[in-house]
């Protein structure tokens, strides 16, 4: 496995913990109730009970991001971009904000991707140069610590805006959702983006196979691991 995929599958994993929902439009972004269970609203420069306010995670990440986006080559061919591409980003506020923690105890996975935290709603646009990719959806900055926001969000396939398809058109198969995260820190912008397909096996089974496209910048765990690699 190449440091670039690798790479691409670590900033894609949060997604996979089930922190996603439908949202306007066809596509989503992270749901509060599916880890935490207890919310408090927020003023934007409200200093919550982590030490930090939602308006030092608009901080990392509000405005506009460009960086390279590498498109990562696999057995599954697709266009309209590959290779290197430039990707942009807006993140904008959407004014509302709210201290998110969970009740009882957390283990596992639980533990890592629930961790109290500060919830920002945000709107995105995110686009790439080759035209692949011209998303418009509404998600949350998630932020555990003043440092470091990021954001998950899950846009169903039916609704991609730009022109990203998979060559040849799939068959017996369907493209069921793009996923994006991504993460904003004072000195770093990264993430990934991944397709999810299905397929049916039989009348009542279907599988999701989890394929991943391109990525961006470096890892917040791992700095030294950047997706260019």
């Amino acid at each position: 496995m190449t440091t670039r995929l690798a790479l691409a599958l670590a900033l894609l994993s949060p997604l996979t913990q089930g922190c996603a929902t439908s949202a306007p439009g066809g596509q989503t972004g992270e749901e509060p109730g599916a880890c935490w269970t207890k919310f408090t609203p927020l003023a934007s420069a409200e200093v919550s009970p982590l030490g930090f306010s939602a308006q030092d995670s608009l901080n990392l990440a509000a405005g506009d991001h460009a960086a390279t986006l590498h498109w990562i080559p696999g057995q599954r061919a697709y266009g309209p971009e590959s290779g290197d591409s430039e990707l942009t980003v807006t993140i904008t506020s959407l004014g509302s904000a709210r201290f998110a923690t969970r009740d009882g105890a957390q283990t596992g996975v639980t533990e890592l991707s629930c961790s109290p935290s500060v919830l920002t709603d945000v709107a995105v646009e995110l686009d790439t140069a080759g035209g692949a990719f011209h998303e418009r959806f509404q998600s949350m900055l998630v932020a555990s610590r003043a440092e470091l926001a990021t954001l998950s969000a899950e846009l169903l396939g039916g609704h991609i805006a730009g022109n990203f398809a998979f060559e040849p058109a799939l068959t017996g198969e369907r493209l069921v959702r793009l996923t994006v995260n991504s993460s904003f820190s004072a000195d770093a912008f990264s993430g990934a983006i991944g397709a999810g397909i299905e397929k049916a096996q039989s009348a009542d089974v279907t599988s999701l196979e989890n394929v991943p496209l391109a990525c961006w910048g470096a890892s917040a765990v791992n700095p030294q691991a950047g997706c260019a690699d």
